[in-house]
């Protein structure tokens, strides 16, 4: 999770792979070593090194005890505030909620707070996205893979509340929230989808134009903090 007691600052530096390379030697690690101590292949240890793939939830924050280091560095690079010099302007704070999106059937809606901050660098996002209704939520479950995977954290742009079929969303139907993608049918009605259709549990909902009103749609989900939707 992308969470810090204290905003850490964050700029880009090389890849994910590389940094991991970096701590690997100068930890005096191998990779097959590193594979070993995380119950990994050395195989998916080498993607990672490559940037074929990128780790995720637990694995992310096993490297970051393994390799004695943060997931924001693992994922962004830092540096300290006299290296950033005037590259820590272009920051930007985001919340993070104390509230979990279900990748799945739903989960209650409890009370929402700020549990958190992160700190990124404002290149990471793209021209159109409101910075200031950004916020950052834990996806729980397996509905949304292979996009979207339990654990992940997810910045969803709360200003950003008139859907577009085929975008993924923030929802929250009869008090339970969810993160589904959205598709409008041509008699106006609109399916709720997973992504995951490997799964038959994880069937389509469709909501009538006259009921859509049940649907509150809290914001879109604009990226993962390591990756695109």
């Amino acid at each position: 999770m992308l969470i810090t007691s204290t905003p850490c600052r964050i700029v880009f530096m090389d890849t994910i792979g590389s940094r991991i390379q970096t701590r690997v030697g100068e930890l005096g690690l191998n990779l097959s070593e590193l594979a070993r101590r995380l119950g990994v292949t050395p195989q998916s240890v080498q993607q990672w090194v490559n940037d074929r793939t990128s780790p995720r939830g637990k694995r992310l924050e096993a490297l970051e005890r393994e390799l004695i280091c943060s997931k924001e560095w693992l994922l962004f690079g830092s540096a300290t505030d006299t290296a950033l010099g005037a590259e820590s302007q272009s920051l930007i704070n985001i919340p993070v909620l104390d509230v979990e999106l279900a990748a799945g059937n739903g989960t209650s809606i409890d009370t929402e707070s700020v549990k958190d901050w992160v700190q990124i660098p404002q290149d990471f996002l793209w021209s159109g996205i409101n910075k200031n209704s950004l916020v950052v939520v834990s996806v729980c479950g397996d509905s949304m893979l292979p996009r979207l995977h339990d654990k992940d954290q997810l910045l969803i742009d709360t200003s950003d509340k008139k859907p577009i079929s085929g975008k993924v969303y923030a929802i929250a139907t009869d008090d339970e929230l969810r993160v589904k993608r959205l598709h409008k049918r041509t008699d106006g009605s609109w399916i709720i989808s997973s992504d995951n259709k490997g799964d038959p549990s994880y069937q389509d909902e469709i909501i009538s134009h006259n009921n859509f009103e049940r649907l509150r749609i809290i914001g879109r989900a604009v990226k993962v903090l390591m990756g695109d939707i």
